[in-house]
């Protein structure tokens, strides 16, 4: 079976607003005091560390979506010429 596009939790990762939201939310996580985890040395802060590697892998996956859509835009603009 061939993926015509990406999946659908990429599309919405690919979105700036959601990239935004999500920040703005592992933000929020990190310097809240409520946490799943209490905040005790080194065991307490996994769980903050694991929302922020979260993060960064969903901003990875934004960044190969748009790199992707550039490609293949350039690509169809020199199929064009």
């Amino acid at each position: 079976m061939t993926e015509k596009g990406p999946s659908l939790p990429k599309q919405l990762l690919a979105k700036p607003a959601v990239q935004l939201l999500f920040f703005i939310i592992t933000v929020i996580y990190v310097i809240s005091p409520v946490d799943a985890i209490p905040d005790v040395p080194i065991v307490g802060w996994l769980d903050d560390a694991a929302v922020v590697l979260a993060q960064l892998a969903s901003f990875v996956i934004y960044l190969k979506e748009k790199r992707r859509q550039y490609t293949e835009k350039k690509q169809q603009q020199n199929e064009g010429n």
